[in-house]
């Protein structure tokens, strides 16, 4: 079974090309291309550029990049779980620590959790309480003998009658000096 490094090799030779002349076209680094080429996928950023150079060269080379990319996908999945198992049958001290599950932690609540979330629900309860107090209005007190104000009724008309006379004309200004022209009335 071919590599994918090993596909785009031979697919670039057997088209005269050097990798000179396809780093120029593709704007890809003679590295990375050689990286491609050579199968070392570790040198390249991360998996995500790996993917798009190899789209990017597939399709310079007019193969399949969607197949180069699922191949490449492939090859990741068996690698990443090839090394999971060596790190499970390896000592656990020299297990990378990407690898390392991390330690279950239990959902039962300490005596030291409980105490806090009542001293938070109470210091809560205790905030919105001084707020409500805050907001309502104080009573008004009343001095001795006096009683509170009846709300008034109305038995006649509501609306205060209106003069029916014009309001006078606002008083003009003189001209400004240096003026000698007159405003056009309207």
């Amino acid at each position: 079974m071919r590599t994918v490094g090993s596909q785009l090799r031979h697919t670039r030779q057997a088209k005269g090309l050097t990798v000179d002349a396809v780093a120029r076209v593709t704007k890809l680094s003679r590295s990375a291309i050689a990286a491609l080429e050579e199968d070392r996928f570790e040198d390249l950023p991360a998996a995500v550029y790996a993917r798009g150079f190899l789209r990017i060269y597939a399709e310079f080379l007019e193969l399949d990049s969607a197949l180069l990319v699922g191949d490449y996908d492939a090859a990741l999945a068996r690698k990443q779980a090839l090394e999971a198992q060596m790190a499970l049958d390896a000592d656990p001290a020299q297990t990378p620590a990407y690898l390392r599950q991390a330690p279950q932690r239990s959902l039962a609540m300490t005596p030291a959790t409980v105490l806090l979330l009542c001293a938070t629900a109470a210091i809560a309860l205790a905030f919105v309480w001084s707020v409500q107090r805050k907001a309502r209005p104080a009573p008004v007190a009343l001095r001795p003998g006096l009683h509170a104000p009846l709300p008034a009724s109305a038995t006649g008309p509501l609306v205060a009658p209106v003069a029916s006379r014009p309001a006078k004309p606002a008083p003009s200004l003189p001209p400004l000096p240096g003026r000698d022209a007159e405003l056009p009335r309207r």
